[in-house]
């Protein structure tokens, strides 16, 4: 799978970008579309005027680009229940990035491939790997299982597996 180059990703390794602003623009990708029950009326200016901090007239453009990618993402979740998963996919991607296990440029072209419709979603039976969870159990919360368990064992086989498993979903390696 080809990686596409970017802006943002390029401006952000030639320090145009500082590592405060780059988390705010990545808190913002992941905590804009909280505020919309579907992915069909959010736009990117709901992203950018949401930014808090002084935007570079240079790094504009490349804003644009990173938050139509996800505008266009959204747009592919109609259905609440749906767009309820990948708002808890923006958020565990976030913590990714902040982990460094994402790369921002590996992060667009996810977002780019689901708003085309060429990548889901990560589907899991959760009850049947897990047992009995409580309500809203979701990919996030996964995550965080997953972690605890290697944390445990680090190496617990199945959580390895499900784990790279999952990073592989979500744009990761």
């Amino acid at each position: 799978m080809t990686i596409t180059t970017y802006m943002l990703p390029a401006l952000y390794e030639q320090k145009k970008i500082s590592t405060n602003e780059m988390e705010e623009i990545v808190r913002l990708l992941a905590q804009a579309p909280l505020l919309y029950d579907d992915g069909l009326s959010i736009r990117v200016e709901d992203f950018t005027e949401g930014v808090d901090m002084e935007i570079k007239h240079e790094v504009r453009p490349a804003l644009v680009e990173l938050y139509d990618l996800a505008v266009k993402a959204c747009r592919q979740f109609p259905d609440p229940a749906a767009y309820e998963q990948l708002q808890d996919a923006l958020g565990l991607q976030a913590e990714m990035w902040q982990e460094e296990v994402l790369d921002l440029a590996s992060w667009m072209n996810w977002l780019k491939q689901v708003g085309a419709g060429q990548r889901a979603l990560p589907e899991y039976d959760f009850a049947s790997m897990l047992g009995t969870l409580p309500e809203g159990f979701m990919i996030h919360d996964f995550y965080d299982e997953l972690r605890y368990q290697l944390e445990q064992n680090p190496s617990n086989t199945w959580a390895i597996q499900e784990r790279d498993r999952l990073y592989a979903a979500m744009g990761a390696r």
